[in-house]
């Protein structure tokens, strides 16, 4: 018909048993072979083609097979050669062969043994050899009563009833053999019926290198035994796709016998008689989760033994299995439901009037379809039918199938994804019946990301509801799968802006064109427009235009909701009328007090102050409020840590707001605790300062007493940048300009800061990562805050250092004024850590000098702060380590340094205490002379608890609460750097994955390996697709990280792979990174496959080299965590 579309093949998606066609209507139609009926070439697909032709340099091959195949052209070489994956196995004779004559698919090495030919047959998944014994005399020969064959490659182990094995490294089988079998000629058949053949198993032992088959004596030598004799012994790397087992012989396998039909039924016909079932097992991944339109099961009959049209059962089975034994005695109860009857008859061999050709025949039912649709839904990932007589009795119902045309159809949809990360344009938490978000606006905007796994292009559907009915829907235009969107905003009139208390609730999904996505939670709103009312401020510190407390003295104000405003979030408050941007939370009362210092260059400033609703909506400013302070010089020495300027140290860290919002938050301390903690630089949202970004340390950079903020951030440009945060001593003030430009690396990039010359101004010390585990000490010295450009101090030398491995942490650790690094530094794969000291002379820094070490104490799960503990007068600083001991089990443990020497002593400890939610910070918090910690700690949903532990000179005091309340309710992710290439170590070794060096094929196997320094084929691109949180993980050689035929299974060996091509997303080639801890761009993620939702995993936790790298169920254990380091 004219303007008619043929489906079209998606190639990138299919595998030697998968051809996935992409129709006309947007389905798809899979059909999966039960045998491999294609190879992938140069060229592209090619159908299979056993036919052996001789290579070039003498040895035999297919030429066309899924597996690489290759047979002895003759002499001593192997006879058979097996590879998959690059795992390998060979047989040898123990002679030299002669050269084989080739016909067809099979190698016939003539007089291997006197009377005795050698034929070797290639299959499409391995190889069988038969030994044809001419003769008695022959049969005579001593040579046949134990046939030894060597092996190299994979180990061969034993199996049951004869049966054999070759495994790989990790115990995984890679190629499989039955149990060798030997059969004399038949007498003549009664009919014109093809004859069927009686096999007497023979034993095997497996040697340490050889393989020995041991023919049954009494066969070889029985008077009635009809020559030719056959003897054989063979292997192939099946996958148990298929197999039949027989009544007559209730307890013989035929994984490697008769495997040139699949016999179904009862025949009589020759001898032996038979009874015969078959089974067929298909790979179901790649539809798991799909919706199933149309299936049919498809087989070619090829033999049946009536002229008439006889019937034949499809049924549903147990699974066949490899460790299972599948025989008629075991598998009679597999026999689960009859799907479908069909009947057929073909006979080309003459005995019926007309030649009766092969006959296709497909099984449907709506069972079957219902059998499908739920192993999609379970995602279980195979499938097994089994194929009956109707009445196994009747020697008419009698038939013979091609095993290579067995085939599951089904046409299916998968369906859209539902909708990742859905939210409010700017985001707004998802609000719950009980306590729903409050929106400022009744026009709202939504957005989201849409995936399907087909690539179809889908819309999004957003609803508003009032209750259960939808009050409000709208749809997206058509767009990629992929890509992040937003809708229109909801119109005018739709949601009321008088009702602040009516709750309403929004959802959404993707729809492609033939099916939805499930709908995402339902979030509850109400609408609030109104502006709450100016706040109040009173202060009994700091009186309007009335001095009470002196410069450089800790005082407080309180702001208070105006009128009768309910619902007030918190206040933004500042210096200047229009630029308000600090911010305090409110109590439920709607109340909040902040700390205030007037400083001597300040002694009298304007205080201005918003309320803010939990809509959002801002009041309009009140008037302002006038701090004033008595002038004096602040007595006593500027401490460490002290953001105002009071000689009391403060707890100030930048914390990640979302949206590329980043907050410095400013706890300061009143004597005896904590001030509320309040925002005292906030860069908005996409404000220039994304956490993953920057990396910031503290210090005095100015000298002026109190400690601002140093952040590098590295721009798109590739370009680090240097900013200054001065502290005012109640917020801090960020320069316009960066203070310096180089070229660092973020990623291989740690700093510190302390006062490295004396001059009492603090300078930053920067630790650069180099190629080949080098690693470079740079300082910056400040003078009043203007920051020289870097000076090289210190470089270990290639393979010197790698930076991964370093935290470096700043102190006056010799007591002379200048401040020291102590660099902690561990060991790949081992809880060695080792502390070398790098002393400080008025800013030069001497070599590095180890000064202690511990096989017990793992860096990693480490970190440290400096402070003087315990208040000794030479000003010397302990280190303070707050170590993970895993399960909320957490030791802090001080350092204190001695000559050339350290000891250590647990400060305080705790078996409900995580390390991984604290974020710590020391100095004097009391100012009693003593350096104490503080943390604060992730309660969970954004709340965080300040936690005070004080010194007593040798150790800490318990944990004592002084501040509880929201700093970020931000969940932590993980950053991909487009274009950058990255390592992925395996969290409980250490060590790299790579692809063996050199191998670019398809099917090259990820496994643990060694690092090796700028080893390519150890380093990985990771392309995000579109918009959305997947990832294609590629290799050195170009190609992806893929698992095999979509398998759903554990312990399925993970391979790189041809790349999907555009437009034909492959979920078995896509990962969602998972975070687990870390900050920035040096992080500990856990990758998940799409496709089965399973965690890629180093198999068994094993330590060693070559392990095999697999799909497994996610548990969280730390084989399933990796280090994802990016390269130099």
């Amino acid at each position: 018909m004219s303007g008619h579309k043929a489906p079209v093949e998606l190639t990138g998606l299919g595998t030697e048993t998968t051809r996935i066609l992409h129709n006309p209507s947007g389905t798809k139609t899979l059909e999966e072979f039960v045998k491999p009926f294609r190879a992938r070439t140069p060229e592209g697909w090619a159908p299979v083609d056993t036919t052996l032709i001789r290579d070039p340099g003498g040895t035999v091959r297919p030429k066309v097979t899924p597996m690489k195949i290759r047979l002895s052209g003759g002499g001593t070489e192997p006879l058979a050669a097996l590879e998959r994956d690059g795992k390998k196995l060979a047989l040898t004779w123990p002679n030299a062969l002669p050269e084989p004559q080739l016909t067809g698919d099979t190698a016939t090495y003539q007089e291997v043994l006197p009377g005795v030919d050698l034929r070797v047959k290639a299959d499409v998944d391995g190889f069988s050899q038969v030994l044809v014994v001419h003769n008695a005399e022959a049969a005579a020969n001593p040579a046949l009563r134990e046939i030894k064959f060597g092996t190299s490659g994979l180990k061969i182990i034993p199996g049951e009833n004869g049966t054999s094995k070759a495994i790989d490294d990790s115990g995984n089988t890679v190629f499989i053999s039955g149990q060798p079998t030997m059969w004399d000629t038949p007498p003549a058949a009664r009919s014109t019926a093809p004859h069927e053949i009686e096999h007497k198993p023979m034993k095997l032992r497996v040697g340490d290198g050889d393989l020995t088959v041991i023919p049954d004596a009494e066969m070889l030598t029985a008077p009635e035994t009809n020559f030719p004799l056959y003897i054989d012994p063979s292997y192939s790397g099946t996958q148990y796709r298929w197999t039949s087992v027989n009544s007559y012989s209730p307890d013989t396998e035929y994984w490697t016998s008769q495997r040139d039909s699949a016999r179904v039924g009862y025949q009589n016909y020759s001898s032996p008689t038979s009874r015969y079932r078959s089974f067929f097992q298909v790979n179901t991944a790649p539809i798991a989760g799909a919706q199933v339109l149309n299936t049919w099961f498809a087989v070619t009959l090829d033999h049946s033994g009536a002229c008439a049209a006889t019937p034949v059962d499809l049924w549903h089975t147990k699974a066949i299995n490899e460790g299972t034994k599948v025989t008629w005695t075991t598998s009679s109860s597999w026999w689960t439901t009859k799907l479908d009857t069909r009947s057929g008859n073909a006979n080309e061999g003459g005995g019926c009037t007309t030649t009766q050709p092969d006959l296709p025949m497909e099984f449907g039912s709506a069972a079957l379809k219902t059998l499908v649709q739920n192993t999609a839904n379970a995602r279980t990932g195979t499938l097994t039918f089994g194929l009956r007589a109707a009445n196994e009795n009747d020697a008419a119902q009698w038939k013979k199938f091609m095993p290579a045309t067995a085939r599951l159809v089904v046409e299916f949809n998968n369906k859209p994804r539902a909708p990742i990360d859905f939210t409010t344009v700017p985001p707004t938490p998802c609000g719950t019946a009980a306590a729903p978000t409050a929106f400022n606006t009744a026009s709202p905007t939504f957005s989201a990301i849409a995936s399907d796994p087909d690539g179809d292009n889908v819309r999004g559907r957003l609803e508003i509801l009032d209750g259960d009915t939808v009050k409000h829907t709208v749809d997206s235009p058509l767009f990629r799968s992929g890509g992040a969107f937003a809708w229109s905003p909801i119109a005018a009139g739709v949601l009321p802006e008088d009702q602040p208390t009516k709750v309403f609730n929004y959802r959404a999904r993707i729809m492609d064109p033939l099916a939805a996505s499930t709908d995402s939670p339902r979030c509850h709103f109400t609408v609030d427009r109104t502006r709450p009312v100016p706040p109040t401020i009173t202060s009994t510190d700091f009186p309007d235009n009335t001095p009470v407390r002196s410069v450089g003295e800790l005082g407080t104000v309180t702001f208070s909701r105006g009128g009768t405003d309910t619902d007030i979030a918190g206040f933004r408050y500042g210096f200047q009328q229009d630029k308000t941007t600090m911010w305090v939370a409110a109590d439920a009362n709607g109340t909040a007090t902040i700390p205030i210092t007037v400083w001597d260059d300040q002694s009298s400033r304007p205080l201005y102050v918003r309320a803010v609703d939990k809509a959002g909506n801002i009041s309009p400013s009140g008037p302002s409020w006038t701090l004033t302070a008595n002038s004096r010089t602040v007595p006593g020495q500027p401490v460490r840590a002290d953001t105002n300027g009071d000689r009391r140290a403060d707890f100030a860290m930048l914390f990640d707001q979302g949206n590329g919002r980043t907050a410095a938050w400013n706890f300061q301390s009143t004597g005896n605790g904590f001030s509320s903690g309040y925002v005292g630089w906030d860069t908005d949202v996409s404000g220039g300062f994304p956490m993953y970004r920057i990396k910031s340390a503290n210090g005095d950079f100015d000298g002026d007493g109190r400690t601002d903020i140093a952040v590098l951030r590295e721009d798109p440009d590739r370009k680090v940048r240097l900013y200054l945060l001065r502290s005012d001593s109640n917020r801090f003030n960020a320069e316009g300009e960066p203070a310096w430009t180089g070229d660092y690396r973020l990623s291989h990039l740690r700093i510190t800061a302390g006062d490295f010359d004396g001059d009492g101004d603090d300078d930053l010390a920067v630790f650069q990562g180099l190629a080949g585990a080098q690693t470079k000490l740079w300082i910056h010295k400040s003078s009043g805050g203007v920051f020289a450009a870097p000076a090289q101090q210190w470089d270990s030398g290639a393979n010197g250092l790698d930076i991964n491995h370093l935290t470096p942490v700043a102190g006056d650790f010799d007591g002379d004024g200048d401040d020291d690094i102590a660099a902690f530094r561990g060991a790949p794969g081992t809880t060695q850590t080792k502390l070398w000291l790098h002393t400080s002379n008025t800013g030069t820094f001497a070599t590095p000098v180890s000064q202690w070490e511990s096989t017990a104490f793992d860096r990693s799960k480490a970190t440290f702060v400096a402070t003087n503990v315990n208040g000794d007068t030479t000003g010397r600083d302990e280190i303070v380590a707050a170590y993970n001991r895993g399960a909320n089990s957490t030791q802090m443990q001080v350092f204190t340094s001695g000559t050339n020497t350290w000891t250590t002593s647990v400060g305080w400890e705790s078996t409900s205490f995580d390390a991984l939610k604290s974020a710590l910070a020391a100095g004097d918090f009391n100012g009693d002379g003593k350096g104490d910690i503080a943390t604060l700690y992730d309660t969970g949903n954004g709340q965080r608890q300040m936690y005070t532990f004080i010194s007593t000179g040798s150790a800490f005091a318990d944990k004592r609460t002084d501040w509880q309340g929201t700093v970020a309710d931000v969940a932590d992710a993980v950053y991909i750097e487009p274009n950058r290439k990255h390592r992925l170590q395996p969290a409980h070794s250490e060590k790299c994955t790579g692809i063996p060096s050199g191998n670019t094929a398809d099917g090259g196997p990820l496994q643990q390996q060694d690092c090796a320094t700028a080893a390519t084929h150890q380093q990985f691109e990771l392309d995000r697709v579109g918009s959305t949180p997947y990832f294609q993980i590629r290799t050195a050689a170009g190609k992806c990280l893929d698992i095999p035929g979509w398998k759903q299974e554990d312990n399925t060996g993970i391979t790189q792979y041809t790349c999907e091509p555009t437009g034909a997303p492959q979920a078995n080639q896509q990962f969602r990174l998972d975070y687990v801890s870390g900050t920035g761009m040096d992080v500990v993620v856990q990758p998940r496959i799409v496709h089965s939702d399973k965690c890629v995993t180093v198999s068994g936790a094993s330590t060693a080299n070559n392990t095999a790298v697999v799909q497994q169920a996610c548990s969280g254990a730390a084989n399933q965590r990796y280090i994802l380091r990016i390269e130099p």
